[in-house]
């Protein structure tokens, strides 16, 4: 009841029309105490929606409860990648046009192919000027990026991934908003959207994508290659794709949380994804540590393992040692048999 109530309180119609129940009487309040119970789903659905997916007001009200049900089926990379989008995007993709019609099918074949399929026409990018003209330049702030550009870094990066204009085109449904005036979270959307779209080109070859970022070991390279790596385990490997969001508070710190990105609530692990040819710093190693063994703030699930999760398995037995001496932690790697799926693989 008390998570139903708080629910309710965020619609504020509903909440009024709680309230005029007070002052009813008889048969009326019947009739209203009805219609409150059976919104209680739709509620409920659209608060996960708002919460999970970022969908706003306005687009909520034009989906059922069945649709948001259907979005629920998302795995959890697609989750992420529609919450990034723009609400004229959102509107689109969902088929909204009162109510939304919400092919999940769709949905998800939008989200995962970022990359153009080969297209007669599409032009293959090789100059800074040629990755700015393929840009919604009026969305955006483009002094710092062509300062990255000018440098070799960037650009060997998407010459390597042979990127083309079309491969861009659906970088404007991820600007949220009026980024013209900042320099820097322009060029934060470009490198994000790089991020994904770089694993949708290269598929789901785990040798042809290490092959790609092992090279990319100056400092830009090192920035984007972990975020390229979480997005290439997240889209292509089954075992990531029920992974959520989930919140710890630290015991003995009254105002200490830790957010997790990447939980398996069915098992209670947390997945960490590491492409970094160092060890890591013990700041890394200890991240998990104080939250084994606690339950999350919304008191459903319990943290009972850390993995961490490397390329190749020489660099996961790079960090072995230390991350094994840490409670309830495991070390993965990922492999990929002849004509199977990629998945992770324990290093005992």
């Amino acid at each position: 009841a008390g998570k139903l109530s708080e629910i309710i309180a965020k619609f504020p119609k509903v909440a009024e029309l709680g309230q005029k129940a007070k002052t009813l009487g008889g048969d009326k309040v019947e009739r209203l105490r009805i219609a409150l119970k059976t919104s209680q789903p739709l509620l409920v659905a659209r608060q996960w929606a708002a919460n999970v997916l970022r969908i706003p007001a306005e687009i909520l009200q034009d989906l059922s409860v069945e649709a948001i049900e259907r979005l629920k089926q998302l795995p959890r990379w697609a989750r992420d990648r529609f919450s990034e989008l723009n609400h004229g995007a959102m509107r689109r993709v969902l088929g909204c046009a009162s109510p939304c019609k919400v092919d999940i099918q769709e949905v998800q074949r939008y989200l995962r192919n970022l990359a153009a399929d080969a297209v007669a026409g599409a032009k293959r990018l090789t100059t800074a000027e040629e990755v700015i003209n393929a840009l919604p330049t009026e969305l955006l702030n483009l002094t710092k990026l062509r300062e990255k550009l000018a440098k070799p870094e960037l650009m060997n990066i998407i010459r390597r991934a042979e990127l083309t204009d079309l491969d861009f085109a659906k970088m404007r449904d991820f600007i949220t908003k009026n980024i013209v005036g900042n320099k820097t979270d322009s060029y934060n959307v470009f490198t994000q959207y790089l991020s994904a779209v770089v694993p949708s080109k290269l598929g789901p070859d785990l040798n042809k994508f290490i092959e790609f970022a092992e090279p990319m070991d100056d400092s830009t390279g090192r920035a984007l290659r972990g975020a390229m790596f979480e997005n290439f385990a997240k889209l292509h490997v089954p075992e990531f794709q029920g992974l959520e969001r989930a919140t710890f508070k630290v015991p003995g710190y009254k105002n200490s949380i830790v957010n997790v990105d990447l939980f398996d609530p069915a098992n209670g692990k947390i997945w960490e994804f590491k492409y970094q040819k160092t060890p890591l710093a013990s700041q890394e190693l200890d991240k998990y540590v104080p939250i084994i063994g606690q339950i999350t703030i919304d008191e459903l699930y319990e943290a009972k393992t850390a993995n961490f999760v490397f390329p190749t398995r020489d660099l996961a037995e790079l960090n072995y040692g230390k991350l094994k001496a840490r409670p309830a932690h495991s070390v993965f790697y990922l492999e990929q048999l002849p004509n199977q799926a990629t998945r992770p693989v324990e290093l005992q």
